[in-house]
């Protein structure tokens, strides 16, 4: 491995590290429109595919807020450089959350057999794009926290930064209504 290679897996560890340990502080913040619209959601998914979806659906709107919270920080910059590590900040988490993804199937798999000849348990699936949702969210919340901290000119003024999400969740009902008629 080349120096930069073991930097480059350092950080995504510590990443990794504080993201886990971070978890659930953003799991506690239910406050936002994500966690609000998904709730109902969550609850009443009980077939494997629909965890699935849902926790896709989830993961997804994460991600979208997270790079929707990059690109609100970005404005705030008028040098590259510092738009630049915005990105950088946002591409280590999206690494972070592939590999909390590719965690989260050992513990749905006999680790006994070989990788490339083991089965899964059903639940594999929803678990991986769960730790992956769960990592953009800690990262979208780290940008809001940052967001909100920054005074600029101003110290008696704030920043208030507004979800960008508007759905309503993955409208499982919905979706369970079209199939059934």
């Amino acid at each position: 491995m080349t120096r930069k290679q073991i930097v480059v897996l350092m950080g995504i560890l510590f990443l990794l590290v504080v993201s886990v340990t971070n978890t659930g502080m953003a799991m506690e913040n239910s406050d936002n429109p994500i966690d609000q619209a998904f709730d109902k959601d969550f609850t009443q998914a009980t077939a494997t595919s629909e965890m699935n979806y849902v926790a896709e659906k989830y993961m997804q709107a994460w991600k979208a807020e997270m790079n929707n919270a990059a690109a609100v920080i970005k404005q705030q910059y008028q040098f590259e450089e510092d738009k630049d590590r915005i990105d950088t900040y946002t591409a280590a988490y999206e690494q972070v959350a592939a590999a909390a993804g590719s965690v989260a199937w050992l513990n749905w798999s006999d680790t006994n057999a070989e990788p490339k000849h083991r089965s899964f348990g059903t639940g594999a699936a929803s678990a991986s794009l769960s730790a992956k949702a769960n990592i953009y969210k800690q990262a979208t919340v780290n940008l809001i926290n940052m967001y909100q901290g920054q005074t600029g000119d101003n110290l008696s003024e704030k920043n208030t930064y507004i979800y960008a999400y508007s759905g309503n969740g993955a409208e499982l009902a919905k979706i369970r209504k079209q199939h059934h008629n």
